[in-house]
């Protein structure tokens, strides 16, 4: 009974130990499968993290940027004058007639003091010739009356008579004659006969020009400036002069300076002489005049398109930072309040807020807030 007992205990630890090891293995099995599971979704896991990487690497907005530099800015007044010229004249007849002869054309050139045209002076030569004859008869008598009175002949009265009347005459006679040069019309000026304004057999006017004198070899330009510059322009103040129409510029200096305020639009005149030997610079031609009021070497320079205000009314611009520990292609926009100064032509200088070497965030940056996270184009 006794071994009966025992061979069962050993039929049981046999069969418990086999039962054992078939689920030792299963396990084992087990654990391969789940581990395979695991690694399988490591690797989809990778990929989801890549691909998210991806999707917010190109979620991050593009934007243009620049470093500010210190570079020279200038400063001009602008002004639009115009060109005039002394030399532009009319020749204005001293007396009435109807014109006799025209010496002169249109586009000829005259010297000053050379007779343009004639006024019919007939009826004036005739008053001349009859005083004339008057004052030879009257010349023939004072020198009769002269000799009897040194050869104490005759009367003294007769003697001062004859020589009354002839000096009269004579200064008649000289009156006529200066009067006769009136019917001649001269040059005031000299330069080109740019306007003839009568033909010969019209009547003539001292009321009325009759031709105009253009001389071009020296113009100036002129314009009204505001009086707030009136401390910033003075004599020989340099200045640059623009002509569009010409497609040329001249450097020159200011000749004069107005000392009258104009007290409807607060302006004075200034005046600047230039030189025009090829004639092109012509009266009432459109002049661009620029004048420089402040330079300097170094200053920083933004455009003044990027420069943006907040509801407070401070002037800032977007730096770009780049952010720690990421790629060094992701920059931080930061919100910086700056202080500007002077501008000229859609440029600013900026006071104080930047320094040299900041990174700017450039026109594509509006619509960012401050914080954001942004990439710079190459």
């Amino acid at each position: 009974m006794k071994k009966y007992i025992i061979g069962i205990s050993l039929l049981i630890f046999i069969s418990a130990c086999k039962h054992e090891k078939k689920v030792e293995g299963d396990l084992q099995q087990k654990k391969e499968q789940i581990q395979k599971q695991i690694d399988s979704l490591h690797n989809i896991l990778e990929q989801i993290n890549e691909q998210l990487g991806e999707q917010q690497a190109k979620a991050i907005p593009v934007i243009s940027a620049f470093e500010v530099k210190p570079q020279a800015f200038e400063h001009f007044i602008e002004l639009q004058g115009n060109i005039d010229t002394e030399g532009n004249v009319m020749a204005v007849p001293e007396a009435m007639g109807s014109v006799k002869k025209i010496y002169k054309n249109e586009g000829d050139r005259v010297r000053k003091g050379e007779t343009i045209l004639t006024l019919d002076d007939a009826v004036l030569r005739n008053q001349i010739s009859e005083l004339q004859t008057q004052y030879s008869l009257a010349k023939t008598a004072y020198e009769r009356q002269k000799r009897l009175w040194e050869q104490k002949i005759g009367s003294e009265m007769a003697f001062l008579q004859a020589k009354t009347k002839k000096n009269a005459l004579g200064k008649k006679l000289k009156t006529l004659r200066s009067q006769l040069e009136k019917f001649r019309v001269k040059a005031p000026i000299s330069g080109t006969l740019d306007d003839l304004m009568i033909k010969e057999g019209e009547m003539a006017a001292p009321q009325r020009a009759v031709a105009r004198i253009v001389n071009l070899d020296k113009v100036y330009a002129q314009a009204d400036v505001s009086e707030k510059y009136l401390t910033k322009i003075k004599k020989n103040t340099p200045v640059v002069i623009e002509f569009p129409e010409l497609n040329k510029s001249i450097n020159a200096k200011v000749t004069y300076v107005g000392n009258f305020i104009h007290p409807r639009n607060r302006t004075f005149k200034i005046r600047i002489d230039l030189q025009n030997k090829k004639g092109d610079l012509k009266p009432n031609l459109t002049a661009n005049i620029k004048i420089k009021d402040f330079e300097t070497g170094n200053a920083l320079v933004l455009p003044w398109s990027i420069v943006q205000q907040d509801r407070d009314g401070n002037n800032f611009v977007f730096v770009l930072e780049p952010v720690k520990n990421k790629d060094q292609k992701v920059y931080k926009v930061v919100k910086k309040i700056v202080k500007t100064g002077v501008d000229y032509k859609g440029k600013v200088v900026i006071k104080s807020g930047i320094k040299a070497g900041d990174l700017i965030a450039g026109e594509s940056a509006r619509g960012l807030t401050e914080g954001d996270l942004v990439r710079v184009k190459s």
